[in-house]
């Protein structure tokens, strides 16, 4: 590790003092990630200022300190440090307005979360419990109650030397990680945590260790799978010492975490703060980024939203639709901007042009007749005419020719080139960058990126077999073994072809299969599931075996969706004699079949194809239209369906007219619908009132300053 780096200081500096009093409020942020699941992106950029929904990663977490009523942040930065600080010192955060003083700090020797906190130690500048957190927190959740709670606790317990930010999910929500996480053990009654195991990706877990201690002393105790970790922690100034003495502590949950709570010889305690309310994310891979974005549309993350406008310059207004369009965008009479979708100021969307469930930076060119579904797009980017892009993520300044394709999964890093005609295929990534092996002065090898003109598909020759399937299970695509050996990984899609395969039965250039075939996995897969279903299998099970029906059938995902609901539907309906157990049948079957749900469900239109199969399935069925609206409920309320994906259900079905039938079943779903609606109005409505009292404020400046003259 390298010697410890001294604060470089912004704009202003005042509150850096030998002794910080007990009233100071103080964050440690950590701007590296210390992994490679951005990479080739990050070759060039810092995590913390790549965009997410078109504002730099970083600003979301300053503005929840800032919110948190932090005074003083130490900004630790590893790699791209001059990057980060030209950024912080050009921003509001450097301006004497700004609720903190930020303090960057180089340390281009950390590799680490616990060689920041050796040096953290070494420099002495924390002298009162602090906020440890990363630069890629998202997160409205008010922290002034939390950390009244650590300070009630930390004086009847002198021991305890952390509190740690925990958020109640689903087991399978889309903002969990993929391939990482832990189990938390806590004491029900006073919160406390008494272990962590850190699950394994690969292979995975299939059962957890808890020592027996623990097991024999303690009446109460609760394992938590549903529990999403923030990496927010309020921590004691007695933990840096406590990496110091242990010097191959890296990780901050593996080895400090599990560390501490393993050995009784250093008699300290942790707990947790569980929410129940509010949003908390961290954007630690691909797969996070792409479902944070989603949030952020969605207004989840309420104030943070684009229509927030956090950077100046910004003018995003929101459409109903949940559509975020800046001033001077250019929209060709015949395109058609669908729901959840962000445009920045001066781009230019060409006619025939369908975009949905994308993010569109700053002065992008998209040319006529293309198809962007779930596409993340950085500024300056052009695209040619008759392009298909989906769920890929274009760094800036990049050009794509005419008549390409680029599958889900794809990452080009900024300024590459493709020519026209190319296809770019699933989960492939492109840099300018190559890579050499060399030594350093103390003889240690090294990766040498160098930039080059072509065009390079990225690989790192360094990383273990283990590495690089951690990449791929947190990238915007994941592909499972098809030996199906690891039962927790198994998904529906598993390989390469079938995603082209899959892309290409969209587009309709796929072959037909024979009508036995369409008849026999429609059969076998609604047998095959609701026999499981009765029996009380698990749900790995019913992913292997509809996933091994699907391959041999050559079945698209249309017809898993269509068996799925069938087979849901069958099971369930027997069961719901009353409107009593109505509920508990639903919440009961749906929350089981989660993970099955989320190996089907790719994008918006996936989500109410889903509830259109639901609804043809309990037509004309007793109590039809009160499950119907049950089960769009507990999809919403899981995040597996989200507002949009509800109502282009909803609106489709008035719009393409219904059978009798199909609407008296989709009328139960109308209080729920219509809730939805009525939500997006609220929100219309209030954006619409800011506006207007900003220009009754300009009408009124102008008055005055007419009365002057």
């Amino acid at each position: 590790m390298a010697p410890a780096a001294k604060p470089k200081p912004g704009k202003k500096a005042g509150l850096l003092t030998e002794e910080a009093p007990e009233s100071l409020l103080q964050a440690v942020v950590l701007a590296d990630s210390f992994n490679k699941r951005f990479r080739p992106v990050t070759l060039e950029k810092p995590r913390c200022l790549l965009p997410l929904a078109n504002t730099p990663l970083i600003e979301y977490t300053l503005e929840f300190l800032a919110l948190g009523g932090v005074q003083e942040i130490f900004l630790y930065c590893c790699a791209h440090a001059d990057m980060i600080r030209e950024y912080i010192q050009s921003s509001k955060w450097s301006r004497p307005s700004s609720p903190f003083i930020i303090h960057i700090i180089d340390s281009p020797g950390s590799t680490s979360v616990g060689d920041v906190m050796r040096e953290l130690d070494q420099t002495g500048l924390i002298k009162t419990d602090f906020i440890l957190i990363t630069g890629d927190i998202v997160s409205n959740v008010p922290l002034q109650p939390i950390l009244a709670e650590h300070k009630a606790r930390r004086l009847v317990d002198k021991n305890c030397i952390m509190t740690t930010i925990l958020r109640e999910t689903s087991k399978c929500h889309r903002a969990k990680p993929r391939g990482e996480g832990g189990v938390f053990t806590t004491d029900i009654a006073r919160k406390q945590v008494l272990h962590y195991e850190g699950l394994r990706a690969l292979p995975a877990h299939e059962r957890v260790g808890l020592p027996k201690d623990l097991v024999h002393s303690r009446d109460n105790f609760l394992l938590h799978e549903n529990l999403l970790d923030c990496y927010i922690d309020i921590v004691s100034f007695e933990v840096p010492p406590l990496f110091t003495e242990n010097f191959d502590w890296q990780h901050s949950r593996k080895d400090f975490l599990h560390g501490i709570l393993m050995d009784e010889l250093y008699g300290k305690t942790v707990y947790c703060h569980i929410l129940n309310r509010g949003y908390a994310a961290r954007v630690q891979s691909l797969h996070t980024y792409d479902a944070v974005t989603r949030d952020i549309m969605n207004r989840w993350t309420s104030p943070f939203c684009p229509d927030s406008n956090l950077l100046d310059g910004q003018t995003y207004k929101w459409y109903r639709g949940h559509v975020y369009k800046e001033a001077d965008v250019i929209l060709a009479q015949s395109a058609i901007i669908e729901r959840g979708t962000i445009i920045g100021a001066g781009s230019n969307i060409g006619g025939g042009t369908i975009v949905a469930d994308s993010t569109i930076g700053r002065n992008c060119t998209i040319g006529k007749n293309v198809k962007l579904d779930g596409a993340m797009i950085w500024d300056n980017v052009v695209i040619g005419d008759n392009c298909t892009v989906g769920k890929a993520l274009i760094a800036g300044d990049v050009r794509i020719g005419d008549g390409c394709t680029v599958a889900t999964g794809a990452v080009l890093s900024f300024g590459i080139e493709i020519a026209a005609g190319t296809d770019v295929p699933c989960s492939a990534k492109y840099t300018k960058y190559t890579t050499t092996t060399t030594r350093d002065e103390r003889g240690y090898r090294k990766l040498v990126f160098t930039k080059t003109k072509g065009l390079i598909e990225y690989e790192d020759s360094e990383q273990s077999e283990e590495e690089k399937r951690e990449v791929e299970m947190s990238g915007l695509y994941y592909q499972a073994n098809e030996s199906g050996s690891e039962l927790s990984d198994v998904s529906l899609s598993d390989s390469d072809d079938d995603e082209k395969g899959r892309k290409k039965r969209r587009m309709g250039h796929s072959r037909t299969p024979s009508e036995s075939e369409h008849d026999m996995f429609a059969r076998e897969a609604l047998h095959s599931l609701h026999g499981s279903l009765k029996a009380g299998h698990s749900v790995d099970i019913m992913i292997l075996e509809l996933n091994s029906l699907r391959m041999a059938a050559n079945a698209d995902f249309n017809e898993v969706r269509r068996a799925t609901a069938a087979a849901i539907i069958m099971y369930m309906q027997p069961k719901i004699t009353s409107n009593a157990v109505l509920n508990g049948v639903v919440e009961g079957t749906l929350e089981k079949l989660l993970p099955l749900f989320n190996r089907m469900i790719f994008e918006t239109s996936d989500q109410a194809q889903l509830l259109g199969f639901m609804q043809k399935e309990l037509a004309g069925k007793e109590r039809g239209g009160a499950i119907l609206q049950k089960i769009a409920m507990t999809l919403y309320n899981e995040d597996l369906c989200d507002e949009t994906g509800v109502l282009l259900w909803w609106n489709g079905g008035k719009a393409a007219g219904e059978t009798p039938e199909l609407a008296e079943v989709r009328e139960g779903a109308r209080p729920f619908a219509e809730w939805l609606i009525r939500q997006q109005d609220e929100s219309s409505s209030s954006s619409e009132e800011e506006d207007g009292d900003e220009e009754e404020d300009d009408d009124d400046e102008a008055d005055d300053e007419d009365e002057e003259e």
